[in-house]
This record gives C-alpha cells, sequence and structure tokens, in this order.
C-alpha cells in the first residue's frame, strides 16, 4: 500500500509513507501593520510603566571641556621627578653635547653607554618635553631649543672632555652631534671641533707667563711685586722715625 494516510488541509501536515511535510495556512502575517493591542491592555501599561526621577548632574562633571581641564591640572608624580633629574644634569656638570641618536640595536647603544662611563661620562635619554621645560626656566640656556627635536641622546660630564668625547662619538655613528654647553657656553658642532684642539689650560698659563717674561725684558717678577717692595719700605721707614722720636723724648 503506496499511500498510509494523506490529507491536505490548511493548518495540517501531511502523512505520506516516506515523508513528514510541514503545509502552511491561512493568511500571511501583516508584518507592517500589526493590530493594536485592545484597550484594558494599553490601560494597564500605562498604569504600571516606571517612572525614572531625572539626575541632577553639576555643570563642573557635565561640561566636557571643564573636565579636561581638570584632568590637565593634576600632578603626574613621576614627571616631576624626571624634570628634577633633568635640573639635576644641567647644575652639577660643566659638558653638556646633546647628539641626535638614529635607529641603532639595544646592543650597540648598551656599548656605547659603558664606552661613555668608562671615560668617566654619562649618556641620558631624557623626554624633549622635560629638556624644553628645563632651558625655559635657565634664560641662559634657550638657544638650545632649536636641538631640541627628535630622539636625542645626551653626553654629560662634570669636566670639560669635549676632546674625549668627540673622539669617542667619532666611533659611533648612529650618534650626530649637533652642538653643546661646555662651562656656560654655547657652540656648535664646528665649536666643539675648534674648543677640542686647544690645549688645557695648565698649558695656556705657562705660555701666557713665558710671553709676559720676554715682553718685560725678565723683569715680569720684580714689576709684579714692586708694589709691595714699596709698601714695605714705607712702612719701614715709618717704624724707624717713630723709634726715633721716641727716644730724642
Amino acid at each position: 500500500m503506496a499511500t498510509i494516510l494523506q490529507k491536505v488541509s490548511q493548518g495540517c501536515v501531511r502523512c505520506t509513507s516516506r515523508q513528514w511535510t510541514a503545509v502552511r495556512g491561512g493568511k500571511k502575517w501583516n508584518v507592517q501593520r500589526p493590530k493594536p493591542r485592545v484597550w484594558k491592555a494599553r490601560v494597564l501599561e500605562s498604569i504600571t510603566r516606571p517612572i525614572y526621577i531625572e539626575e541632577i548632574v553639576p555643570v563642573s562633571q557635565s561640561c566636557e571641556k571643564l573636565e579636561i581641564i581638570t584632568q590637565d591640572t593634576e600632578v603626574d608624580e613621576y614627571e616631576e621627578f624626571m624634570y628634577k633629574q633633568v635640573k639635576k644634569m644641567f647644575d652639577e656638570n660643566t659638558m653638556i653635547l646633546v647628539c641626535q641618536m638614529l635607529s641603532m640595536p639595544t646592543i650597540d647603544k648598551r656599548k656605547a653607554i659603558n664606552t661613555m662611563k668608562d671615560n668617566g661620562m654619562r649618556l641620558w635619554f631624557y623626554n624633549n618635553r622635560l629638556i624644553r621645560r628645563a632651558i625655559t626656566e635657565y634664560s641662559q640656556y634657550k638657544n638650545m631649543a632649536p636641538w631640541i627635536i627628535g630622539s636625542n641622546v645626551y653626553v654629560v660630564c662634570p669636566e670639560p672632555k669635549v676632546k674625549e668625547a668627540l673622539k669617542i662619538l667619532k666611533k659611533i655613528p648612529d650618534f650626530i652631534v649637533l652642538g653643546g654647553l661646555v662651562e656656560n657656553s654655547l657652540y656648535s658642532k664646528d665649536g666643539l671641533n675648534q674648543y677640542s684642539q686647544l690645549p688645557n689650560i695648565e698649558q695656556l698659563r705657562g705660555e701666557l707667563v713665558s710671553v709676559l717674561n720676554i715682553a718685560a725684558g725678565g723683569k715680569t717678577h720684580s714689576l709684579l711685586e714692586s708694589h709691595q717692595q714699596t709698601l714695605c719700605r714705607n712702612l719701614a721707614q715709618y717704624v724707624k722715625q717713630e723709634s726715633d722720636g721716641e727716644g730724642q723724648s
């Protein structure tokens, strides 16, 4: 028997010996213009709808600009600590060279730091914002502003070891010298090269003394002490006159 039960109607299921087929009956559901709810249901919904009390927010919290201003006025303790370190760098070192740092591996950077440390110098890496803030506070350093661009590194030393620093920096091609501050004077790259060729202060003093001796015919020492010798003779004469006056009396 091929068909056991076969009944087709609206809203029913067609049953055959082999398969079950769902049959949809009736009109299509109107989704664009649904029928309104009954009056009792709408009244009940209106009565049971919750009432929310509007929260009063102060103007200082509702204004976005005021919120941004209050956030900017907060003091960052870490930034203040780093700023103190920058000021300490300017106060305790007589030589500060500004170098532009190119991209370089971390191991090469560590070698440069160790090389400078072995020669009595240090490498410092500071944010440009902190350096600009420091040079605006020190009026004599304001001309350093054009150098504070990009990624910079600072070679510092309590003594003006310009010659040794430039000699080391020539072996590090990733550090480009822009200029420096040496003994409260600003120098460009060429000025630093000329400064490094100068002899030390002791040699310059010896040359000055020799020039003075030649110019005065070897009488520099006697000329410098002439005022002291005259004062001693006048005091001796005054003491002698006082002693003679007491003897006569």
